[in-house]
C-alpha cells in the first residue's frame, strides 16, 4: 500500500547463535613475512652435509611437525591455515556427543579439539575423513580432522609435505635453508630444544620462532662448519665463534647476565620482547630484574642447560660434563647392558666427588672413571688402571669384558661404535635429564601455569602465549588418578608439576596409554598349555583370556591409584592370586607410588618374567610359587625393601646373585624356604634382619654373618644337608633372644658336639634356643640331658 512505510519486524531476544561467523577469525590470515638470508660465511659448507650418519637408527615422534592445511589465495599464493582460525567457544547449548565423539546442532556437525573450543566439521569426500571448516563457505578449507584414541578430543591429520613447507618455513625466518641439515639432524634438532610439533605448528608468520630452538640450530649449523678445521682445532674454534657471537650483544642482554651470567643471548633477547613496558622501564631505572622476568629467566636457564646437555651428545667440536652425564645414563639404558657392573663417574680423583654413576650400587664390581680436564682416567675393580687419558665412550669400553662385548655385539675398537649406539637412542624426556644432573626442583614460586607457560613457548622465546588453565592441569591430573581426593590433587600438583606440569603430564599420559597397549596386547597372547601334548580347549583358552584381562584391570587401576580391594593401601598395595598361565606382563609403565606387592601363584606354571622392573619402591615383596628361577634383577633396584619373601619360587641362587642379596642391608624379614637356593647368602651387612627362613632350600652350610645380626629372632633352617657348623656360627651371644631350628638336618658328630659346649658353657641369662632333631649320637646325648639346656628337641 503506498504511503505506508514497511512493518519491521523487532529483533529476537535471545542467546547468540554458536554458527554465526563473529565467534571464530577469518579463514587465513597473514602471509608469512620474508626474511632477509643471512650473508654466506666464509665457513659455510659448500654442498649439503653428508648423510652417512643417517644409517643410525634414531627413535623420534614420527610426525614432527602437525600441519594445518594450506589455503589458496587469489594470485596463487598458499598461506598456513591454522586450526584455530576454526574455533569457537564452549556453549551450553552443544548437546551431547555421540559414539564418534560428534555434536549436532541445528544439523551441523562439531567436534572438540580442546577443553576450550569446538570446530565445525563436514565429511571430506574423497578420504571420508572430516575436515574443519566454517557457516558460510561453500567449499570447506580447514585441515583433515581425527578423533585421538578415547574419541574426545579431535586433532589434524599429519601431512608430510605441509609440516616439510612449514618447517622450511621456519628455518628460513631463522636464517637457515633447511636443506643444509639431514633428516636426522633435523629430528635431533627438534628433540634437543624440546619443540614438539604441537609448539612448532602454533609458530606462525607473525610470531618469533622459539628462542630455544633458535639458538640450538644456530650451534648445530656452527658445528657443521668445523668439519673443515683440523679435528684437533675443532673446539678451540666452535668456543671463539661462540664468544664472538655472545659478547655482541645489547644493554638489556648485559642487564640479564649480570644476574644470569650464563643466560644465552638468543634466550635474553626473547625474554625482553615478551617484558610489559612497566618490566621495561623498571630495567631501565632499576638494577636488578622484575620478579616475573626473572623467573622467567630462571627457568630459561634451567631449559638451556637442559639443551646444552643434549646437543653435546651429538656435535662433534662440543664436549661437557652435562653432556658425560647424560651419555653415561644412556650407556647403562642400552639393551643388553651388564647392569650388574657398577661404573662411577668421579671428579678429580679416585674418591672424588660422585658425578654420575650406572649400575647397582650393591654389585662387588665397582669401576670408577676419574674425570680430568682433557678426558678420563680408568681405575678397574680389579685394581688395574691406565694412564692415558680416554674419552667416554673408549673409557666405559675398557671396563666390558670379552663376553660382555660378544653379547653386546661390540667390536674391539668399541669407543666410536657406542658414540653411535647413544645417538641413535631417543633422547630421554627433560625430566628424566634434570634428573640425571642433578638439578634441583624449581623454586614452588614458579606456579604450574607458569611452567605451563614456558611448555607452551613462551620462556622458549615468544613463540605463542596460549597458558594453560590451572583448571585444565587439575582435570588432567584427575583424569589419570580418578580417586584421588582434592587435597591429593593438591598435593600431586604441587610436589610433582611445580617445575614443568606439562612436560610431567605428558608423559604420564604416554605412559598409562602405552601400559594400556601392552596389557591388551599380553592379555590376548596365551601361552601353549604347559603340559606336553595338550592344548587349551575353547572354552580353557577363553577362561585363561579372561583372567589375563582381569589381571591388566587390576594393574592399570593400581597405576590410577584406585582402590582395588577394602584391604589395599590406596594405590600404594597390590595383592592378588595368579591363575593363568604363562609369564607375568612386562610393562614400560613405573609403578612407582606401590610399596607392597603380594602375588601367590595357583597355576604350576607361573612366571616371573621381568614384571618387578617396574616397582622400583616397594618395601614388602611376597611372592608364592611364582616360578623365577633366577634372582630378578628389578629387585637390586628397591632400596628401601623391608620384606623379602620369595617361597617355593623354584629359585636358585648363583655367586653373583648371592653376592648381590647380601648387599640388600634394609632387609628386616628375608624368607626363601622351599627353594632349591644351593648357594647360602652371606647375611653379617643386614644389620636390622629380624627373621631368616631357609628351610627345604638344598644348604649345606649355615649363612655366614649369623654372629653378626643383634636383631635377629628367628632363625629357621630345618630340612637341609647341613652337616657341619662354622666356629664363627658359635660367637653368638647366648643372652640374644633368638630361636635356632635345626631340625631335620644330617649334623654330624663334631657339630653336635660343638652345640652341646656352646650350651653348656652359656651363662645364666640365656635365651638362645636351639631345636634338634632326635636320636641324638650316644656320645654326645649326655650333653642333653639337662632339661635347663637351651636345647629343644622336635618331640619339644
Amino acid at each position: 500500500m503506498a504511503g505506508k512505510p514497511p512493518k519491521i519486524k523487532p529483533a529476537p531476544n535471545k542467546i547468540p547463535d554458536i554458527n554465526t561467523d563473529g565467534f571464530h577469525r577469518p579463514v587465513g590470515g597473514n602471509l608469512p613475512s620474508s626474511s632477509v638470508l643471512r650473508q654466506p660465511d666464509p665457513l659455510q659448507p659448500s654442498s649439503r652435509p653428508h648423510t652417512a650418519e643417517s644409517v643410525e637408527v634414531i627413535s623420534v615422534i614420527p610426525n614432527l611437525m602437525p600441519p594445518a592445511i594450506p589455503i589458496s589465495h587469489p594470485g596463487g599464493v598458499v598461506a598456513i591455515s591454522a586450526l584455530s582460525n576454526y574455533w569457537i567457544p564452549v556453549s551450553r547449548n552443544m548437546g551431547e556427543a555421540n559414539e564418534q565423539g560428534i555434536r549436532v546442532l541445528k544439523q551441523r556437525q562439531y567436534v572438540a579439539v580442546d577443553e576450550e573450543h569446538y570446530v565445525q566439521v563436514v565429511k571430506d569426500a574423497d578420504s571420508g575423513l572430516f575436515r574443519a571448516t566454517v557457516t558460510r563457505e561453500r567449499e570447506p578449507s580447514g585441515p583433515l580432522l581425527k578423533p585421538d584414541s578415547e574419541g574426545k578430543l579431535w586433532y589434524p591429520v599429519e601431512s608430510s609435505n605441509s609440516a616439510h613447507e612449514h618447517m622450511a618455513d621456519l628455518f628460513h625466518r631463522m636464517g637457515y635453508a633447511i636443506d643444509e641439515f639431514s633428516d636426522i639432524t633435523l629430528a635431533r634438532i627438534l628433540a634437543v630444544s624440546g619443540v614438539d610439533g604441537t609448539l612448532a605448528r602454533h609458530t606462525d608468520a607473525d610470531i618469533h620462532p622459539p628462542a630455544l630452538l633458535q639458538d640450538t640450530l644456530r650451534r648445530f649449523s656452527l658445528d657443521q662448519k668445523m668439519a673443515r678445521w683440523p679435528k684437533e682445532d675443532r673446539a678451540a674454534v666452535f668456543k671463539a665463534h661462540e664468544r664472538a657471537f655472545e659478547v655482541d650483544c645489547d644493554e638489556n642482554t648485559l642487564q640479564m647476565r649480570r644476574i644470569f651470567p650464563d643466560l644465552p643471548k638468543t634466550v635474553a633477547e626473547a625474554i625482553w620482547r615478551n617484558a610489559t613496558a612497566a618490566e621495561r622501564l623498571h630495567m631501565h631505572n632499576q638494577p636488578g630484574l622484575p620478579p616475573r622476568v626473572a623467573t622467567e629467566a630462571l627457568v630459561a636457564l634451567r631449559e638451556a642447560r637442559l639443551a646444552r646437555a643434549g646437543e653435546g651428545l651429538y656435535l662433534n667440536a662440543v664436549s661437557s660434563l652435562d653432556s658425560d652425564r647424560l651419555a653415561l645414563y644412556m650407556i647403562g639404558s642400552l639393551a643388553d647392558w651388564p647392569r650388574q657392573i657398577r661404573i662411577e663417574m668421579r671428579q678429580g680423583v679416585l674418591d672424588g666427588e660422585v658425578l654420575s654413576a650406572i649400575g647397582d650400587g650393591r654389585s662387588p664390581v665397582r669401576h670408577v672413571l676419574i674425570r680430568q680436564d682433557a678426558g678420563y682416567l680408568v681405575q678397574r675393580a680389579d685394581g688395574q688402571s691406565t694412564q692415558a687419558l680416554h674419552d667416554l665412550y673408549s673409557a666405559v669400553c675398557l671396563l666390558l669384558l670379552p663376553a660382555q662385548r660378544k653379547v653386546l655385539g661390540m667390536p674391539e675398537a668399541a669407543g666410536p661404535t657406542l658414540q653411535r649406539w647413544v645417538r641413535a637412542q631417543p633422547l630421554p624426556p627433560r625430566q628424566t635429564v634434570s634428573e640425571v644432573l642433578g638439578l634441583e626442583p624449581l623454586p614452588l614460586a614458579i606456579e604450574a601455569v607458569t611452567a605451563q607457560y614456558r611448555q607452551a613457548g613462551y620462556l622458549r622465546g615468544g613463540a605463542d602465549e596460549n597458558p594453560e588453565p590451572g583448571r585444565f592441569v587439575e582435570k588432567r591430573v584427575r583424569d589419570l588418578y580418578p580417586e584421588l581426593s582434592d587435597e591429593d590433587v593438591a598435593r600431586f600438583i604441587n610436589e610433582h608439576l611445580h617445575s614443568d606440569p606439562s612436560g610431567v603430564l605428558i608423559r604420564l599420559e604416554k605412559e598409562f596409554a602405552m601400559l594400556r597397549q601392552e596389557l591388551s596386547a599380553w592379555s590376548a597372547i596365551v601361552p601353549p598349555h604347559h603340559t606336553e601334548g595338550e592344548v587349551w580347549s575353547p572354552a580353557a583358552l577363553a577362561h585363561q583370556i579372561q583372567l589375563r584381562q582381569g589381571f591388566s584391570k587390576n594393574l592399570q587401576a593400581l597405576w590410577q591409584k584406585k582402590l582395588i580391594t577394602p584391604h589395599d593401601a590406596q594405590g600404594e598395595s597390590f595383592s592378588s592370586f595368579i591363575d593363568f598361565a604363562g609369564e607375568l606382563p612386562h610393562t614400560s609403565a613405573r609403578f612407582e607410588h606401590v610399596t607392597e606387592l603380594v602375588l601367590e601363584a595357583r597355576n604350576p606354571s607361573v612366571k616371573l618374567g621381568k614384571l618387578l622392573d617396574s616397582f622400583p619402591n616397594l618395601r614388602y615383596l611376597i611372592l608364592q610359587r611364582v616360578r623365577m628361577e633366577t634372582f630378578a634383577p628389578g629387585i637390586f633396584q628397591m632400596r628401601d625393601l623391608r620384606h623379602l619373601v620369595l617361597q617355593d619360587c623354584s629359585l636358585q641362587l648363583s655367586d653373583f646373585d648371592a653376592e648381590g642379596l647380601s648387599r640388600i642391608e634394609t632387609l628386616t624379614l628375608l624368607r626363601l624356604d622351599e627353594n632349591p637356593l644351593g648357594v647360602a647368602p652371606h647375611v653379617g651387612f643386614m644389620h636390622q634382619l629380624g627373621e631368616l627362613y631357609l628351610s627345604d632350600a638344598g644348604l649345606t652350610q649355615i649363612p655366614s654373618g649369623i654372629e653378626q645380626l643383634a636383631s635377629l629372632r628367628v632363625l629357621d633352617v630345618h630340612d637341609n644337608n647341613i652337616v657341619n657348623i662354622r666356629e664363627e656360627f658359635f660367637e653368638l651371644p647366648d643372652t640374644q633372644n633368638l630361636d635356632i631350628n635345626l631340625i631335620d638336618n644330617p649334623l654330624g658328630d663334631v657339630a653336635l658336639m660343638r652345640i652341646g659346649q656352646y650350651v653348656q658353657g652359656a651363662s645364666m641369662d640365656r635365651q638362645v634356643v636351639i631345636r634338634l632333631r632326635e636320636p641324638v649320637a650316644n656320645d654326645v646325648v649326655d650333653v642333653f640331658d639337662s632339661p635347663d639346656t637351651g636345647i629343644e628337641s622336635s618331640s619339644d
